[in-house]
């Protein structure tokens, strides 16, 4: 009688067949089944800037953050401010980031421009000289003196009519800032503008110029990984000017449509926050992915741990609430917003027909989203 059963050899290859059939079926139908739910995710383009502030939602991105609350986000790059709002203004973004200070000097031309969210508090302003310049530094100055005000003083007095490279819609603000705290004018400088934090840097590398202050991936290869340069001046040394903030803005006609989804986004904005805070060594890659190329820059997980919060501050929702939406603190928004609009009025910029509180609408979204229970689950669920 003929034997019917099946070898063990072709039986397990039988198995081995069927479970990876199984296998490879279960993938296309969950990879469908993604196709499909990413139809109807809604897209939320975002416009990225080169500096640290401007990448962290990324993480957002590769962790699907986005897609919990039903949204896809993808990212256009720009070199400044100007160029976003530009593709703001056409439609091309549905939300840039940028710095007050950089969009204050925009409003005669685009008075809709409405900042409904704050990212970060920037505090790595640093101006840079070489170390072989012959001039001295605050802390040097600061040694001698005794008097932070003096210190300052002394620094801005050497920098009369020396050559500036920077990088001036981002930072043209913050050097009249410090100018005017030592006594001095934007004019008493020479100031070099590049497009670019990096084109400035690259020249003065190469020989270029006396002072430069850029993005502090820039500042970060000069100082730390060159070693042929120093800090001259930098961030609370400054006085005022070095209070600073990056954003995430819209339109007065996007936000009249889209409210509810800026709510969401600020949302995911802060749950975001709250999981590079906890969980650095995961979510420190990703933001490298994609600013160092924007950069041109090969900062490394340990270099970001430096910077975050030392000079790029993203506060989770609790502590947001504690300092850059509380009027006691000295580090209350609307400081830096009164700061930013007088400078920008004593530069000749026309704000006559703009209101801080009609430009700057933050606050209104804030506290939506911390009165919104569900928003908050979202926020603080587990990861």
């Amino acid at each position: 009688m003929k034997n019917t059963k099946t070898p063990r050899w072709k039986a397990a290859r039988l198995a081995l067949a069927a479970f990876t059939a199984f296998v490879v079926a279960a993938s296309l139908g969950a990879c469908s089944a993604g196709s499909a739910q990413d139809e109807n995710l809604k897209p939320l383009k975002v416009g990225v800037l080169p500096y640290l502030d401007y990448h962290l939602m990324q993480v957002a991105k590769e962790k699907g953050f986005d897609k919990e609350l039903g949204y896809d986000l993808s990212f256009t790059k720009y070199p400044l401010e100007p160029n976003e709002t530009q593709s703001l203004a056409r439609g091309d973004i549905d939300i840039a980031q940028g710095a007050i200070g950089s969009l204050v000097s925009q409003l005669p031309s685009q008075p809709d421009l409405r900042v409904f969210l704050s990212l970060s508090q920037y505090k790595g302003f640093a101006f840079v000289i070489r170390k072989d310049s012959g001039m001295k530094t605050y802390k040097e100055f600061l040694a001698e003196l005794n008097d932070p005000d003096a210190a300052r003083e002394a620094v801005v007095s050497q920098m009369v009519g020396k050559k500036l490279l920077t990088t001036e819609s981002s930072y043209r603000s913050t050097i009249a800032g410090l100018m005017d705290e030592g006594g001095k004018n934007y004019a008493d400088l020479d100031v070099q503008n590049f497009a670019e934090a990096a084109q400035g840097a690259t020249a003065f590398i190469q020989g270029t110029g006396d002072v430069y202050l850029g993005a502090v991936a820039q500042t970060v290869r000069l100082v730390e990984q060159m070693g042929d340069y120093e800090i001259l001046i930098q961030d609370e040394e400054m006085g005022a000017p070095g209070l600073w903030y990056s954003n995430a803005y819209i339109t007065q006609d996007y936000m009249d449509k889209h409210h509810a989804d800026l709510v969401n986004f600020t949302a995911i904005w802060y749950r975001t926050a709250r999981f590079a805070a906890e969980n650095p060594d995961e979510a420190y890659p990703m933001i490298l992915k994609s600013l160092n190329p924007a950069t041109a820059s090969n900062l490394t997980v340990d270099d970001l741990k430096n910077q975050i919060p030392e000079t790029t501050f993203f506060p989770t929702a609790k502590e947001a609430a504690e300092t850059t939406y509380n009027p006691d603190s000295e580090l209350y928004w609307k400081n830096l917003a009164n700061y930013q609009f007088e400078q920008a009025k004593a530069l000749g910029t026309d704000l006559s027909g703009t209101a801080i509180d009609k430009f700057i609408v933050q606050e209104e979204f804030f506290r939506e989203f911390m009165g919104n229970q569900e928003l908050q689950k979202y926020v603080d669920a587990p990861f």
